[in-house]
């Protein structure tokens, strides 16, 4: 999978016009959002999407004060929906829970999977930077899981957190965050001179701690609605929702640290 993958990522991302990138990682948020309702069996996937869409669009233009009025428009819009479509008139007890986990998805999935756009339409001085950003993102990231998984497969004996996921260690956090620091190492040193040493530590530090507690949130969420994977579109990996885990929290963390330390 990450063979076929990756360089056609990789080419978007470096090769190609924004929108290139965009219109992949848009595809991959919003197939993860139907991921996430089809787990929910709960509905309401137009409104959802439609809202995913335009939240998207706000963050590929530019206009990021367009994202409240958008998710002001799915409530009232769920809410309604909820009123003039209701099973049962006598017993509105399921409203609430309906209502919630519909908007709860667009929070989770696209809002915070958007900054990975706002990452790649990023205006700097600095040479290639989106890439730049976006490369250090995806390799630390992929570092991470990577030494977490060997790491764990052989030294792994702690559980981290088993209620939620039982292969998970500690062994193998601490590796991922090996994993994670060396590549963010090496992206400095070959195509990130820009971002200091002591960042890239910290970041990639931090990064991988958030893509535990992202993958440990989804799993949660998987196990709440009984299923092993979020989906079955990736072989070997399950579904978008699963490999965008580690990813949704770091997004905003790795856009907001480019507003205050690279901008």
């Amino acid at each position: 999978t990450a063979i076929v993958f990756l360089p056609i990522l990789f080419s978007a991302l470096w090769l190609g016009a924004p929108i290139w990138f965009v219109a992949l990682a848009a595809l991959g948020i919003l197939l993860g959002l139907y991921e996430y309702y089809a787990l929910a069996k709960q509905g309401g996937q137009v409104q959802g999407m439609i809202a995913a869409a335009a939240i998207l669009a706000a963050f590929y233009f530019g206009r990021h004060e367009l994202i409240v009025a958008i998710l002001a428009a799915l409530v009232i819009v769920e809410l309604c929906s909820q009123l003039f479509s209701s099973r049962d008139r006598e017993d509105f007890s399921h409203v609430l829970p309906d209502a919630a986990v519909k908007v709860f998805g667009v929070l989770y999935v696209a809002l915070l999977g958007g900054y990975i756009i706002a990452i790649r339409v990023i205006e700097s001085p600095i040479p290639k930077l989106p890439a730049k950003l976006l490369t250090l993102f995806f390799i630390v990231v992929f570092g991470g899981d990577t030494g977490a998984y060997y790491t764990g497969r052989t030294l792994g004996r702690r559980k981290l957190a088993p209620r939620v996921s039982p292969g998970k260690t500690i062994e193998g956090l601490i590796g991922g965050i090996a994993g994670s620091i060396l590549a963010a190492v090496i992206a400095h040193f070959t195509f990130f001179p820009e971002l200091q040493l002591i960042h890239a530590i910290i970041l990639a530090f931090v990064m991988c701690l958030l893509g535990a507690i992202g993958d440990l949130c989804e799993s949660m969420l998987k196990r709440g609605a009984k299923a092993k994977d979020a989906g079955k579109l990736i072989p070997g990996h399950g579904g978008l929702l699963d490999r965008l885990d580690s990813m949704l929290f770091n997004a905003p963390l790795l856009y907001y640290f480019h507003e205050i330390f690279l901008k």
